[in-house]
């Protein structure tokens, strides 16, 4: 136990340390930003499907479903990293970005019979966005330059509770921080002077979240799987601060000069969080394979952030995915006993932009890839999501993406030292 808290708390500073570049989206200026939580590789490749999600070898603890662990049999470490490729386009202009990032760390363990436990840290949301609007109709001189950067952080601990074997409820605490700021900055091309407003939300405070999990066989060695989750949406703490200044720049990229704040306020508010429900069903065959569906709703509409300039409404999401693993233990063949994922997903992005709802859709695919031999349970998973959202209509940027998760889970067994081989 000792070598995985040294583990999680080297890799924890790492992460908290590190200053990451994560969200690389224009929607990302909206709301909290781009929504990155829960999203690990197991599951990223299934089209999301995790509120339901048993890990069909004890190997990896379920964050989603707090509850949904009564399988975890071994203590485990898990870290993640992230890598996120889009390609923005409009009528007129085409463009891309990319970003790489640590996205989780894990620590989870079994207590006794009846009892699990976890700690995590990962981002919750990111925002990260760079644009320049051009109105060559109307003012043609005139250039409005628009960024946005920082993100929500997640500090967690689920404690779960195996009421029988079929049965288990569970509560995941969240510790939310972070500070999201956005600026706009408006010139005229030619001149100097520059009009830069800055916005900046400081956020902080706990969540709750609530799970339940249930599974039942069905014949020798098929398995129905439900779980639910729901989130109580809290009140987070804000500093919320505005800033109207002017300055000079004497080259693109200089240093600001001669700065005038002509205005500035700032005050402590509290940000309503919104509540969040989740309902997944899955079915299977122990070891072999599971096809499942989920639903999930988020009450966006609650969202209270200063320079919100867009109608915000409920986020709604449906996931489709599961897995296939041909021989789990096979000792010939290494491919029978990789897990084969799949799935897809369609979500209505909590905003209408210009009268236009935007959405997001794609598919996704993963793996699921022993490190050792049969009889050790550590696996390398790999998650990829392709897809869109957005539109070229009413002035909008359709974003395309491919999205990639890398995430190790090291049980108990990675680290003993063995006595033979």
């Amino acid at each position: 136990m000792s070598k995985y808290i040294s583990c999680f708390l080297l890799t924890l500073v790492t992460f908290t340390l590190t200053a990451q570049d994560i969200s690389i989206s224009p929607y990302s200026s909206l709301g909290y930003g781009d929504k990155i939580f829960n999203h690990g590789a197991s599951t990223f490749g299934m089209g999301g499907v995790s509120t339901s999600y048993l890990s069909p070898y004890g190997n990896e603890a379920n964050f989603s479903n707090p509850a949904a662990n009564n399988n975890l049999f071994y203590t485990t470490f898990s870290f993640e990293g992230a890598a996120n490729f889009s390609r923005f386009a409009d009528k007129q202009n085409e463009s891309s970005r990319s970003s790489t990032y640590l996205s989780k760390v894990h620590l989870a363990f079994p207590m006794g019979l009846k009892f699990r436990g976890g700690i995590g840290f990962q981002p919750y949301s990111s925002v990260g966005y760079k644009a320049g609007i051009y109105d060559l109709e109307s003012n043609p001189q005139k250039v409005n330059l628009y960024k946005g950067d920082g993100g929500i952080n997640s500090l967690n601990a689920f404690l779960s509770y195996n009421v029988n074997q079929n049965f288990a409820v569970g509560l995941r605490a969240d510790y939310l921080f972070g500070k999201l700021k956005r600026n706009e900055v408006f010139s005229v091309q030619n001149t100097q002077l520059l009009t830069d407003y800055t916005y900046e939300d400081e956020l902080k405070g706990f969540n709750l979240t609530a799970g339940l999990a249930f599974n039942k066989k069905v014949g020798e060695n098929q398995r129905f799987f439900a779980g639910a989750t729901y989130g109580l949406g809290n009140k987070l703490k804000s500093t919320q601060s505005y800033q109207l200044s002017t300055y000079q720049l004497i080259s693109l990229g200089s240093a600001p000069i001669n700065k005038d704040i002509i205005y500035e306020k700032s005050s402590n508010e509290d940000v309503k969080f919104p509540q969040q429900a989740s309902l997944a069903l899955s079915y299977g065959r122990d070891l072999k394979w599971l096809v499942g569906a989920q639903v999930d709703w988020e009450k966006t509409s609650e969202l209270n952030f200063i320079n919100q300039k867009h109608n915000s409404k409920d986020r709604l999401r449906l996931g489709l995915g599961g897995y296939y693993t041909p021989q789990f233990n096979s000792f010939r063949n290494y491919f029978q006993r990789v897990t084969y994922r799949f799935g897809g997903f369609y979500e209505n992005m909590p905003f209408e932009i210009n009268n236009q709802q935007i959405n997001r859709y794609g598919i996704t695919f993963g793996l699921g890839l022993p490190m050792g031999k049969s009889s050790d349970p550590s696996e390398l998973n790999i998650g990829i999501e392709l897809g869109q959202q957005g539109t070229k209509e009413n002035n909008l940027i359709k974003e395309s993406f491919a999205n990639l998760r890398l995430g190790f889970n090291l049980s108990d067994t990675w680290f003993q030292k063995r006595k033979y081989d």
